[in-house]
């Protein structure tokens, strides 16, 4: 019997549809089921363990960056390492991405941004349809965090695909999907970063903006689906 192939994309974004954000971001983790993680996740698991944060626990970039929920005991050092340890999970599992940035006082309603969305996933999917119909099958993880996100990427997925299978994530149970939320954290704050508009939270987990790019951000370029 021959063994389908198939790509697993993990969906996870930072900002909403209203005005509380000045930035939107969908960032899309693309993991072949052909190469295994499973020594990359027993050695995640490990590590979260040796810093002493039990390992069936998820990591959530933005509250670990900023103190927040779970980690706000935890001292700084002990934050950077977890996101170190998610950080280095994630370049050891060979995976790619690829991420929709906007700037929404480009987009000043919710129409003109669901519009803009669905014209930078399109345009994403064109450009590599190629790699994306390799696999026999397409299997999409998303929290269904927000319901335009939800309509969009049903649509603009199922109306690409023959075989799409659709699946709601609960987040502590994919590292993958930590990993695009990790991801999405470190893209907003390179935009952050150029623009001047860190965080004092920010600027203190990061450093500077030299460490951002020299520690992060570079080896974060290497993993871009391009």
């Amino acid at each position: 019997m021959v063994k389908l192939s198939e790509l697993s994309i993990f969906i996870d974004e930072s900002g909403d549809f209203g005005s509380q954000s000045d930035y939107y971001l969908l960032t899309f983790v693309f993991h072949e089921q052909d190469h295994s993680i499973a020594a990359e996740l027993l050695h995640l698991e490990r590590r979260m363990s040796e810093l002493g944060f039990p390992s069936s626990h998820a990591l959530h970039a933005g509250p670990i960056v900023r103190r927040e929920d779970e980690f706000t005991s935890l001292p700084l050092s002990t934050r950077r390492s977890l996101a170190g340890a998610l950080f280095a999970f994630t370049r050891r599992s060979g995976v790619k991405f690829f991420t929709v940035v906007i700037r929404k006082r480009e987009c000043p309603d919710r129409i003109r941004l669901k519009a803009r969305i669905a014209r930078e996933i399109s345009s994403f999917i064109r450009d590599h349809m190629e790699y994306l119909l390799s696999f026999d099958r397409v299997i999409i993880y998303y929290d269904n965090g927000q319901a335009p996100v939800t309509e969009l990427i049903g649509t603009v997925f199922g109306s690409t695909f023959f075989d799409v299978d659709f699946r709601k994530v609960v987040p502590s149970d994919y590292r993958l999907f930590q990993s695009a939320d990790l991801i999405c954290t470190l893209e907003l704050a390179a935009i952050k970063a150029d623009s001047g508009e860190l965080s004092r939270s920010e600027e203190i987990f990061f450093e500077s903006r030299r460490k951002l790019r020299k520690n992060w951000l570079s080896q974060l370029d290497r993993m871009r689906l391009v």
